[in-house]
């Protein structure tokens, strides 16, 4: 459902001064220029070439090319025949390069060609086929046993009905077969559409296929077929191929579709090609697909099909000239015989035309359903071959280059994208800003002459600071740069979590803030402590340190993947950089450095966030266009009043993240520590209203720019960088658009953004080390010792959350946003848990309380891995149960008690009268 203040909020952007930016002052948009490298590996050992082979990449070290068919003596139009092929082919990659086996023992059980092949778990499935005369239903499993040197093929269950010359993919345990013909004799083109989940192997009452509704669409062979995600959901994608009736007749196809692996549903989406030069679809029959990145599908040749209706064509008229032959009279035969030569000349030429194949290289994106060329195949191009994924490289093995002509050429290539330069303005200006950070931490290191001053600046920062920066330390370059990403991937449906950030406000000032304050505590988890016992607050502690050091890891992995999106730096490179600047003005400057690093950073982000759109609004043509395109392509959708526990519905977002809000906001340290840093309770009560304030604008705003991020993307296709994560969506837009100088203060303010929840991160576990472990159990420490000690602590913290930063950036993950989500569910139920039932009950005791946590945790473990519940529903299970177990425990297992005057709600309003 559209909600229209979408459109006045776009429309009051216009009321922006305009000398701020004009369309006739924007500059020429800058394309990230993408390019295949091809280089030859050794030619097939079958000199003639394969066509219809199955392939695969077995155990990341060979190619396996099993079958294929095609002529070895004559050609058809010279009387030959085609062959077709029971051999296996191993390519061996090692250090010494690639080659062939020389052996020729490894065998499919008969002759197959135009099948299917889907990768899996080190190993191949080889699905369907035929041998020339008849059409096969067999399904295999390929593996290499390394210790035999041999290769092992074991049975799958049986297609429904025979089939060949369909497309198969693959997402998960779940392979998906579209397409293809039954028969040889007469054949016709079907609509068969099959699933196998892989995951019901040992389960032989189940593990069967299972038939699918079809496309709306015609039947057809040779289709292209991939599977990837739009925004958080998974696809089947079908494209082109052609139709074929048992009369003969042929139709060539450019439609495409997608389908909604969740709810089972179609979509027709437009026609292959459709937004390329002149506006004109094409046909991409026999070609191949890769999903790359999020949103991406390389489609890689194909046949056009004009040379095929052609021949045709001239094929029927030839038969139609040959019956007409019988029946003329004698002085007519000679000039049919005539034209029936100068058909069989235009056939043969049609037939032996050099390069008929598509040799366009085409990037679909799933997200704004856009094509865009990205390259070419090397010369002759290939068709039903199968495009192959070996590590970062593109293997393009044997197939066909004309019309029963085949090559042993395998290639391989690469993808590599030149993005515009970043200019030594913009590093400049990154390298400025870097150094201000390091010289506010030397500016305030000589106000930290002790812990007080260290973790809680002296009580002297204002309330509005304190308020901007508790939003800094939660905004994080996560929000930034993957906030907006929701809405360009999906919809503003996830926009009404930030109203519950608001929500919350009250509910921390009036039943939160007074412990905190009136107990006079450093460190958050003393209250538990004087609440329950040491081992509660230990518990707290630890899990409090555990979190953030997951959490420093991704704040800091985020905006190196932005840097790589842009800037020609090893991903490795940027994480390190990161976190040695953070580390050493957090180190130096303590909560104060902290505090006022996060106020500049948001000054800077709003700012680049509000220019953004007004840039995006003039150079796409106005207001107009984008709320229009936007609303046609269901991208202002606020709500989603479907009662789901496994998706995206308002009722779970809503009170899922209310719930979230729990943890962040009354049990983290790093949050809780900002309360403290202002002079008095009525200080802290104001910073937590500025905090809840301004997340409901700002939220409006990062939803605004995905939407202009989509509506810019979607009619400037080309300049997305194929293979790309949709989280550097933005980043590349800053890199290609924004005025010099002004994208690397924005670039900066990313890094910003990362190193305020990292210097958050390092400072609160160095408050919790320092008071929670070393002065409980040193309590004689000197406090110049205690200080010293929270300085090595911070930087040891952060070189471990680099370290671990490192390691994550070699993990797959679909969506940062809900991924660091997700986190947040597991992990912070328990102790939010633990702090409801401290302030909110007097029967709960120490025991009870850890028990409830414990079950906590287990019961969302199960959950997350045995359940396909959504994580926005994790904290409205996690809560309820450590709150409810926690307090039956206590009931049921009562202790000798302890005097809670000041320690709970309750007693708390009562020692105030």
């Amino acid at each position: 459902m559209a909600f229209r203040p979408a459109y006045l909020f776009f429309l009051s952007l216009l009321l922006l001064p305009s000398g701020l930016v004009s369309a006739q002052e924007l500059p020429d948009k800058e394309q990230s220029k993408e390019i295949i490298n091809w280089k030859s590996l050794p030619d097939l050992p079958n000199q003639e070439g394969l066509a219809g082979a199955f392939s695969g990449i077995l155990n990341n070290d060979m190619l396996i090319l099993a079958g294929g068919a095609n002529f070895p003596k004559r050609k058809p139009w010279e009387g030959g025949q085609k062959v077709f092929y029971d051999q296996i082919h191993i390519l061996n990659k090692d250090s010494t390069g690639y080659g062939w086996q020389s052996d020729s023992a490894h065998t499919l059980p008969k002759p197959l060609a135009y099948g299917a092949t889907v990768e899996s778990d080190n190993r191949l499935i080889l699905i369907g086929g035929a041998d020339g005369n008849s059409v096969s239903n067999m399904v295999f499993q390929l593996k290499w046993h390394s210790q035999e040197k041999s290769i092992a093929l074991d049975t799958l269950p049986s297609l429904p009905r025979p089939l060949a010359f369909m497309d198969a993919a693959r997402l998960g345990d779940m392979i998906y077969v579209a397409g293809g013909q039954h028969t040889m004799n007469k054949p016709q083109a079907s609509k068969s559409f099959w699933r196998l989940d892989l995951s019901k192997q040992n389960q032989p009452t189940q593990f069967r296929w299972e038939k699918l509704p079809p496309w709306p669409g015609p039947s057809r062979v040779l289709p292209v077929a991939a599977t990837q995600h739009k925004g958080d959901m998974p696809y089947f994608f079908l494209f082109s191929g052609r139709n074929v009736h048992p009369n003969g007749k042929m139709k060539v196809l450019e439609d495409a579709y997608r389908f909604n692996i969740k709810s089972k549903e179609w979509k027709k989406l437009q026609n292959v090609g459709n937004d390329l030069s002149n506006n004109h679809s094409r046909s991409v029959m026999g070609g191949s697909a890769l999903s790359l990145g999020d949103a991406h599908i390389v489609v890689f040749g194909g046949a056009p099909g004009q040379a095929l209706l052609s021949r045709l064509d001239k094929a029927a008229k030839r038969d139609s000239l040959k019956r007409q032959l019988e029946a003329a009279e004698s002085s007519q035969k000679e000039a049919i015989r005539q034209k029936i030569n100068q058909l069989n000349k235009e056939i043969r030429q049609n037939l032996t035309q050099k390069n008929p194949f598509s040799s366009d290289v085409l990037a679909y994106h799933t997200i704004t359903d856009s094509w865009h060329k990205i390259g070419d195949l090397p010369s002759p191009s290939p068709v039903t071959t199968r495009v192959l994924k070996w590590n970062d490289q593109i293997i393009l093995p044997s197939g066909e280059i004309q019309p029963s002509v085949r090559t042993p050429k395998v290639w391989q290539g690469r993808i590599s994208s030149q993005s515009p330069a970043f200019g030594w303005v913009n590093y400049g200006a990154l390298g400025l800003y870097g150094l201000v950070l390091v010289g506010m931490g030397f500016y305030f290191s000589r106000r930290e002459n002790a812990t007080d001053d260290y973790f809680l600046a002296g009580n002297r920062i204002p309330w509005w600071a304190a308020g901007l920066s508790i939003y800094a330390t939660q905004l994080s370059a996560i929000t930034f740069i993957s906030t907006p990403v929701l809405a360009f991937a999906d919809n503003w449906v996830v926009y009404i979590s930030y109203f519950t950030i608001f929500l919350m406000a009250p509910v921390v000032i009036y039943f939160y803030l007074p412990f905190f304050h009136r107990l006079n505590v450093t460190s958050a988890y003393e209250y538990l402590e004087k609440r329950f016992h040491l081992a509660v607050r230990l518990f707290g502690s630890v899990s409090f340190i555990l979190f953030q050091l997951g959490r420093m890891s991704i704040v800091v992995f985020l905006p190196a993947l932005t840097l790589t999106a842009i800037l020609d730096m090893n991903i490795y490179t940027a994480i390190i950089l990161m976190g040695i600047l953070a580390i050493i003005y957090t180190a130096l400057g303590g909560i104060e450095a902290v505090i006022w690093s996060d106020v500049l950073q948001v000054i800077i982000l709003i700012s680049g966030i509000i220019y953004s759109i007004y840039f995006i609004i003039n150079y796409v043509g106005g207001i107009d266009v984008v709320y229009t395109t936007a609303l046609e392509n269901s991208k202002l959708q606020f709500f989603n009043f479907d009662f789901s526990f496994t998706s995206l519905a308002t009722w779970s977002i809503f009170f899922g993240s209310f719930a979230l809000q729990f943890g962040p906001y009354t049990t983290d340290q790093a949050v809780i520590q900002r309360y403290l840093t202002t002079k008095d309770e009525k200080s802290a009560a104001s910073s937590i209203w500025t905090n809840g304030i301004i997340s409901i604008p700002t939220g409006f705003l990062f939803f605004a720019l995905g939407t202009c991020l989509y509506v810019f993307y979607k009619m400037n296709p080309d300049l997305l960088s194929t293979g790309m994560q949709n989280d550097q969506v933005f980043p590349l837009f800053i890199g290609q658009q924004l005025p010099i100088g002004f994208s690397g203060l924005l670039i900066a303010g990313i890094f910003s953004a990362s190193m305020s929840s990292l210097d958050s991160s390092m400072h609160s576990i160095a408050t919790v080390v320092t008071v929670d472990f070393y002065e409980r159990f040193v309590p004689y420490s000197s406090d110049h010792t205690r200080l010293k000690l929270a300085r090595w602590v911070t930087i040891i913290i952060g070189t471990l959350g680099t370290l671990i930063a490192c390691l994550l950036a070699t993990l797959p993950i679909q969506s940062l946003y809900f991924f660091f989500q997700e986190v947040i569910g597991l992990l912070s139920s328990s102790l939010a848990g633990v702090f409801i039932l401290g302030i909110f009950t007097q029967r709960t005791h120490g025991t009870g309380a850890l028990v409830g946590a414990l079950l906590s945790i287990v019961a969302l473990y199960l959950i997350k891995f045995h359940t396909p519940i959504h994580f926005y529903i994790y904290p409205l299970i996690g809560i309820p149960i450590c709150v409810i177990a926690g307090y039956l425990v206590s009931l049921l297992l009562p202790d000798h008690g302890k005097a809670l005057e000041g320690l709970t709600y309750r007693t708390l309003v009562k020692s105030n009268r």
